[in-house]
């Protein structure tokens, strides 16, 4: 687990990330863009769309391509700081799985955002044929001991990946139809479209925040139960995180599907799902319960440079990225003091699936200027508290780099540089002695200087007309 959220968050710190190309823009300002275009089999296609953030989150719909599978959507949110107004836009975007490698001719896509259709002219994906990168082997799925695995029959299954999270802690609920690799029953779906949505109603748990992995078509995989080989058509997945520890029961549902008999009619088969039972287990006491997030994490961060002087504007950025409730990572900004002054340039929070689970990512960039020399650690502005479910304890992750800075104090030296055009901007840096005739204290010097010269004038009438 750990040596995936690292990977990720170097993954987002830029490493990885493909790059875009702008489609087009409404009055709304919803920008439409591609992902790279030159891929390998290893790596992911992207359509994705950004909008201003709202209260009400938009409708939207992408479209399926040839060649590519369907795979889930990541949601972000950025904040950004432009002339000193806090700008928050949202960004969905779609990842697609190629089939194989070649060329993948993609004719005209449409992209559908709040009833604006956005038109994507035809163009070609490049797959290149990819290394696998070695994954950690995962864990042996259990299955209830009322599925029968000796009868080689497909069976169908609800489940949770935690039996017994913590108040807060992320269990991910799938739903899927599993078929062996050998049987011989010709199987096929019937009014999935109707019967699937009915059944998410029935297993959506109460009393969790829920982020969806928004499965628009079933996922295809090959699995391994106790050493057979079975394909798994998944139709749902979600990842939920308890709010209290009343326990959580999935009822159990039945999926129909169609069986082609004898006579090569097709006849309708129900397959029934067993109950899943889900009992969150209490947190600790603790003034911070409820109030950080529950999971693992992960930190990587970086300083354009480590050695500065007194004055200079270091840019530090720091990605906190784990399978935890991001949404409840304290939002306040790092206070400045006598030694360093800090400015939050941008920040941004995704939530994105990875895998079978999701992940949070907390980005932010930071300016520092250091005001004193010295040698600072940052882990004493820089830290990050949530529950640690590994040690069942409350943990702080902390910043590790530490800032050398050389020069003279700058105390509470004047500095408009930030100003950013305002009438003061470098105001400092001027010469107060410099004389312009254009300016008013020069008229002032001159006024008095003839007011002399009349004073003089008149008291030397007066001294002659005494004679």
């Amino acid at each position: 687990m750990r040596y995936i959220l690292y990977f990720l968050a170097f993954l987002f710190a830029g490493l990885f990330m493909p790059s875009t190309k702008l489609l087009g823009q409404s009055k709304e300002n919803i920008v439409v863009q591609t992902g790279a275009k030159s891929i390998s089999t290893t790596d992911q296609f992207s359509l994705q769309f950004s909008i201003a953030a709202s209260e009400q989150l938009p409708n939207y719909r992408f479209p399926e391509i040839n060649g590519f599978r369907k795979l889930g959507v990541s949601r972000s949110k950025a904040s950004n700081f432009e002339n000193e107004q806090v700008v928050q836009t949202l960004t969905f975007t779609q990842y697609y799985q190629p089939n194989g490698p070649g060329n993948v001719l993609v004719p005209l896509l449409e992209v559908e955002v709040n009833k604006q259709v956005f038109k994507i002219e035809p163009f070609v994906v490049q797959v290149v044929p990819g290394v696998e990168k070695s994954e950690e082997v995962p864990n042996e799925i259990q299955v209830p001991a009322t599925v029968d695995l000796t009868n080689n029959k497909p069976f169908f299954l609800v489940r949770s990946d935690v039996a017994k999270p913590f108040v807060g802690q992320a269990f991910t609920l799938t739903m899927s139809l599993y078929v062996p690799s050998n049987n011989t029953m010709d199987l096929s779906f019937d009014r999935n479209d109707i019967q699937i949505p009915a059944l998410i109603q029935q297993i959506r748990p109460h009393n969790c925040w829920e982020e969806n992995f928004n499965l628009q078509t079933e996922r295809v995989l090959h699995v391994t139960f106790r050493g057979k080989k079975y394909t798994e058509y998944r139709f749902f997945q979600a990842t939920y995180f308890p709010l209290d520890v009343h326990a959580i029961r999935i009822p159990p549902v039945q999926l129909r599907v169609l069986q082609k008999g004898k006579a090569k009619e097709k006849l309708p088969l129900l397959l029934s799902s067993p109950a899943v039972n889900i009992q969150p287990k209490a947190m600790p006491k603790h003034a911070l319960s409820g109030k950080v997030p529950v999971g693992r994490f992960t930190l990587v961060e970086e300083m354009d440079h480590d050695v500065a002087q007194t004055g200079d504007r270091i840019t530090y950025r720091y990605h906190v990225l784990g399978d935890g409730n991001s949404i409840l990572w304290d939002n306040k900004a790092v206070e400045s003091d006598y030694f360093l002054s800090f400015n939050l340039l941008s920040t941004e929070r995704s939530v994105f699936p990875y895998r079978d689970q999701m992940f949070g990512n907390k980005s932010d960039i930071v300016r520092i200027i250091p005001e004193q020399a010295g040698k600072f650690a940052l882990e004493n502005y820089f830290h990050w508290i949530y529950f640690n479910v590994d040690k069942a304890r409350f943990d702080t992750l902390r910043s590790k780099l530490v800032l050398i800075v050389k020069g003279q104090p700058r105390d509470r030296k004047l500095d408009t540089s930030l100003e950013k055009g305002g009438i003061y901007e470098s105001i400092e840096q001027q010469d107060s002695l410099e004389v312009k005739w254009n300016r008013w204290v020069n008229w002032r010097q001159l006024v008095n200087f003839v007011l002399i010269i009349m004073f003089g004038f008149i008291a030397f009438l007066f001294w002659k007309a005494s004679k």
